[in-house]
């Protein structure tokens, strides 16, 4: 099974959900994901898609979401097995459960759903917003519907053209008002029921909070669609709010190392300095005195620029893809200019992490996560080091711990780590004028970590980049074998606003 980015735009526009996550590339990148996903009940009708064409109607449908489906990427669909009544069929990424979606047979009503205003803009509510009891209500009909049965037949005549404008509105429900923006779906399920409607129908529905957990940002929600003011549908869906990951603060940070002047006069790029440990780490070293060109990708948050503003230090931008050459000759130019040399050059940058196996079908995404893994160190490394001071600059380079415990589904992540790393040996033995730090931090709650489960159990990024700056403040290590930097993780403390 294969989506596009079409497809993804035909399923926006057609069911209402223009949720930023599938329809905005700047925003999807800023997320744990690292670009645009596909709508998770667009997965479910390509997964259908390949169903064996026969029966027709759906008296119910259930769709339990796993991993997400990214448009561009081959999957494999299998069918279900059991006894159970009706079509089913599991999508999978490699050994990985996508989704798997059950339609029930039956005879829904013969409803054909008129057109209704979209919905333009997503809330964007926290779990804390959305307490059991809150409700929305409205009027819902798909937008050029034939066009999606065009797309997907099968799906569309195993259905039911009631039942599908139903699965649409699941959709458009979660990601466009409940909970809204920051949604991921978990669970739809859809009964439908045996009245006496018939013809053109406008379409009204309710949802209402039913559970709430806060731990893990989990709501399940109930909902009914009415044609004409009889229900006709009734509905479960359940959906996780996403939580954004902290941003590095100077507040933070400032508890774990004052502001002082120890390194005016000196400069710093810091690759991928704008989020997670490499913000912090932009942070410190302004905090210090220092002047740091900050690389990154999109705008610079401006909670990043307002704090460094009230810090001895300076901070500067350098946008631009790191992993291009090209971004190394146009920074390195603005570096001699500006400060005539480098100090530091620290590189924290990596691709969005996103599990992967090692199966057949892995193979190609685990490549080009190796390749940019690689080009966002060696780049910058082969256009910045010439600018490195000798005998008084250090090159950090950020590495993992996973390095030391490889997590189950990240192979693609520690083979990248592994050769980042040989390649830092590789320059501390050919340059030895520069003294080569690796660091190897535990987790951290950043957004390419962001999960409930991370923030169980991971650290904040402020302490990690404290200890790696005062090591920055002593002269760098001499020896032609880089100095390694062990970081073992603490736990987020609970507190106002951490979960």
């Amino acid at each position: 099974m294969l989506l596009s980015e079409d497809d993804v735009a035909l399923f926006a526009r057609v069911s209402g959900d223009h949720n930023a996550l599938h329809c905005r590339p700047d925003y999807a990148r800023g997320t744990p994901f690292g670009r645009t996903v596909a709508h998770g009940v667009l997965a479910a009708l390509g997964t259908l898609e390949e169903q064996a064409p026969e029966g027709a109607g759906a008296g119910g449908i259930e769709v339990a979401f796993g991993n997400p489906v990214f448009p561009g990427v081959r999957y494999r669909s299998e069918a279900l097995g059991g006894v159970r009544a009706g079509a089913g069929r599991r999508l999978l990424d490699g050994d990985r459960a996508c989704l798997t979606v059950r339609v029930r047979p039956g005879t829904p009503p013969d409803v054909e759903p008129l057109p209704a205003p979209p919905v333009r803009t997503a809330p964007r509510h926290t779990i804390g917003e959305l307490p059991p009891g809150t409700t929305v209500s409205g009027t819902y009909g798909p937008d050029g519907l034939d066009a999606l049965c065009d797309r997907f037949p099968v799906a569309s005549r195993l259905l039911g053209r009631l039942p599908l404008a139903c699965l649409l509105w699941s959709s458009h429900l979660a990601g466009m008002r409940l909970p809204g923006e920051n949604c991921l779906l978990g669970r739809v399920a859809l009964d439908f029921r045996p009245v006496a409607v018939s013809g053109p129908a406008r379409l009204s529905y309710t949802a209402r909070v039913v559970h709430a957990d806060p731990r893990f940002g989990l709501l399940t929600i109930a909902g009914e669609v009415s044609a004409d003011g009889v229900v006709v549908a009734v509905a479960e869906i359940e959906a996780m709010v996403r939580e954004p990951a902290p941003l590095a603060t100077a507040a933070a940070l400032g508890a774990h190392l004052s502001p002082s002047t120890r390194l005016r006069g000196t400069s710093a790029v810091v690759v991928g300095g704008s989020r997670g440990l490499g913000a912090a780490l932009s942070l410190a070293l302004v905090s210090q005195g220092c002047e740091v060109f900050v690389g990154h990708r999109g705008t610079l948050p401006q909670s990043l620029l307002d704090d460094a503003g009230r810090l001895p230090g300076l901070l500067r931008s350098a946008p631009g893809d790191a992993a291009d050459p090209r971004w190394s000759d146009g920074l390195r130019a603005r570096v001699e200019q500006k400060c005539g040399g480098l100090d530091f050059l620290v590189c924290s940058a990596a691709p969005p992490l996103r599990t992967l196996g090692l199966a057949a079908t892995d193979l190609d995404r685990m490549d080009a996560f190796l390749t940019g893994s690689l080009r966002l160190v060696s780049a910058p490394l082969a256009g910045l080091l010439p600018l490195l001071r000798p005998g008084r600059s250090s090159c950090l380079v950020v590495s993992s711990a996973a390095l030391r415990e490889p997590p189950r589904d990240w192979p693609h992540y520690v083979a990248a780590k592994s050769a980042v790393e040989g390649l830092v040996h590789w320059a501390a033995r050919h340059h030895p004028g520069v003294g080569f730090l690796l660091a190897r931090p535990g987790m951290l709650w950043t957004e390419q970590t962001n999960s409930p489960s991370a923030r169980e159990t991971a650290g904040p990024v402020e302490p990690v980049a404290a200890r790696l700056v005062r090591r920055l403040l002593d002269p760098p290590p001499t020896s032609p074998v880089p100095e390694l930097i062990a970081l073992p993780a603490e736990p987020v403390a609970a507190g106002p606003g951490v979960l």
